[in-house]
């Protein structure tokens, strides 16, 4: 198995870094003749299953140690993403709560990628690489997963298909699941006709899902938040259950369109019906400059946390159950964060939900859950005239949490005194166009 980390952006950049590696080998490469011709007839099975009449041989497979891989992922590391990108990302998951103030997220991210790797495709030289501990049994299934990744390359450009989009994070972990999700339902849909059976015959998908979770195991994986562990295993769970859902309707040979006009949120991963049946786009969601309001802040942060971020917040406070419940309901959102001269994070968040039922159960989660995070806070709110606002105040920093019909604002740790004009701001800024009554 081989994640590929994913973040609210970083480690959705870290994925982008392994599917399409750049740089120059550290050592001189061999091909190995004995794995080509085992994936020859592989190869020519997934392209029938895929409709691709005429797929070519497959790429050539390279073999490298771990200790060349790891050399090779710090080197692309530092030549795509500069340290402060680093830093930004990191700070925005501390704002979140997501992970420790102090995480040292680069070195987690060179440790679990070099410790779970076990084979990658590179889109821009066209080769396959395996790591050398693979033994014979285990190459076979790796290689199945890394030449779906091969034909996918060759009807779209893989390179420039998760190509990290600053600030549209959700959307880039969604399109990281379709293209995983196809590769692990595939492969696992060869292995089943060996038996006479295929992936949509299965009455659902359980006992793969338990055996996909329990393979991001050791010391790295152990180490990491659970908000990392999440992340890195969602693009193989739930785009392999979006797989399944659309296999269930449609041939493999027609996901190709799919490329074209891919999933745009983790919302349409997470409910398959979103984009294959009633189609639910995400609403766009803009905020204005805030930064005259914010004298001290310094930016760290812009992005979208999506139903799948969304959930992982309130699941952290709240438990799992629940943020999987009270995310269903999002629609669309935007963050930002800033760090003041103390060390604090601002946040500025505003999310649209998909009625005002759903919007109101997630501005109660989040009135309990601000004091639960500020815990200086705690029983100290001041709920608002029409009851949908409750706000706190610590010193020179005010909290809000504000519902108006679909929509909920958040504010965290903001100076005080500019603390209505902020939300105001917001509100007169939004122009977004609300999901319908």
């Amino acid at each position: 198995m081989m994640p590929l980390p994913q973040s609210l952006l970083l480690l959705l950049t870290v994925a982008a870094l392994l599917l399409a590696p750049v740089g120059l080998w550290a050592q001189p490469q061999t091909t190995q003749p004995g794995l080509d011709r085992t994936a020859a007839p592989l190869f020519q099975e997934l392209a029938a299953l895929k409709g691709i009449a005429a797929p070519g041989p497959p790429p050539p497979i390279l073999v490298k140690t771990r200790p060349e891989i790891r050399r090779y992922i710090e080197q692309e590391l530092d030549r795509r993403y500069s340290p402060a990108r680093v830093e930004s990302e990191r700070k925005g998951m501390v704002a979140w709560g997501l992970i420790p103030r102090d995480f040292d997220l680069r070195r987690l991210f060179v440790d679990l990628v070099n410790e779970q790797i076990a084979a990658y495709y590179d889109p821009l030289r066209k080769v396959m690489v395996l790591g050398d501990w693979l033994a014979p049994e285990e190459q076979q299934v790796v290689l199945l997963h890394e030449l779906v990744h091969a034909l996918q390359d060759r009807q779209v450009s893989l390179d420039t298909f998760v190509t990290p989009t600053p600030g549209r994070g959700d959307q880039v972990l969604a399109r990281q699941a379709l293209m995983e999700g196809e590769a692990v339902a595939l492969s696992f849909d060869v292995l089943l006709r060996t038996q006479g059976t295929e992936l949509s015959a299965l009455p659902d998908l359980e006992t793969i899902r338990a055996t996909i979770g329990a393979g991001l195991v050791g010391q790295a994986a152990n180490a990491a938040p659970k908000f990392l562990r999440d992340l890195l295993l969602f693009p193989y769970l739930e785009g392999l259950n979006f797989a399944y859902e659309f296999r269930k309707q449609q041939p493999w040979s027609a996901i190709s369109t799919l490329y074209g006009d891919p999933p745009r949120s983790t919302a349409q991963i997470l409910h398959p019906e979103k984009r294959l049946k009633a189609r639910q786009d995400p609403i766009p969601i803009a905020l204005p400059d805030m930064t005259p309001l914010i004298p001290a802040g310094k930016p760290a942060a812009d992005d979208e946390l999506g139903e799948f971020g969304l959930g992982a917040v309130v699941g952290l406070h709240l438990g799992e159950p629940a943020g999987r419940r009270i995310a269903a309901g999002w629609r669309g959102d935007r963050y930002r964060v800033w760090e003041d001269d103390a060390g604090r994070f601002i946040l500025v968040y505003h999310l649209v939900m998909d009625s005002p039922r759903t919007a109101n159960a997630f501005a109660l989660a989040y009135t309990t859950i601000m004091e639960k995070r500020h815990p200086a806070v705690a029983r100290r709110g001041m709920p608002g005239r029409d009851g949908a606002t409750v706000s706190w105040l610590e010193g020179p920093r005010g909290f809000l949490v504000e519902k108006r019909g679909a929509e909920v604002l958040v504010l965290e740790q903001v100076p005080a005194a500019t603390t209505d004009r902020m939300r105001e701001a917001v509100w007169r800024g939004r122009g977004v166009v609300l999901p319908k009554p």
